[in-house]
């Protein structure tokens, strides 16, 4: 495995009622809209999982930060604004906070989970 300073890992979970042709579109249009969001971000590697309940993503790239982060959850926000379901992780170094962005519709919150301070036994 090829380690990389920065991984998002997305998903955006379809409402149950969605039609084949709505989750048709959101899978043919995830790529473009992706690939112009993460442009600035010296991406690595992109994958992307179409599945019959979601769909899911990930990104490996050089650094992430949280701006950069809630920007690429604002580009995807037209895409799945009448109802999926999305998140995103941001992984950094082991060192720096996870980032955890919810959204809906128009709505995105924000989470930041810092490294907990631990003390080496002498």
């Amino acid at each position: 495995m090829v380690p990389f300073a920065c991984r998002l890992l997305g998903e955006i979970r379809y409402p149950e009622d969605y039609s084949f042709e709505r989750v048709a579109a959101i899978e043919t249009e995830i790529g473009a809209v992706l690939e112009d969001a993460l442009a600035s971000l010296g991406v690595a590697r992109v994958e992307v999982a179409p599945g019959p309940e979601s769909l899911t993503f990930e990104v490996a790239c050089d650094a992430c930060s949280s701006e950069e982060g809630a920007a690429v959850c604002e580009a995807i926000l037209p895409l799945v604004d009448d109802g999926p379901l999305g998140r995103v992780v941001v992984m950094r170094s082991a060192d720096e906070p996870i980032t955890v962005y919810y959204f809906c519709g128009e709505n995105l919150d924000e989470v930041s989970v810092e490294r907990p301070t631990c003390s080496v036994a002498e």
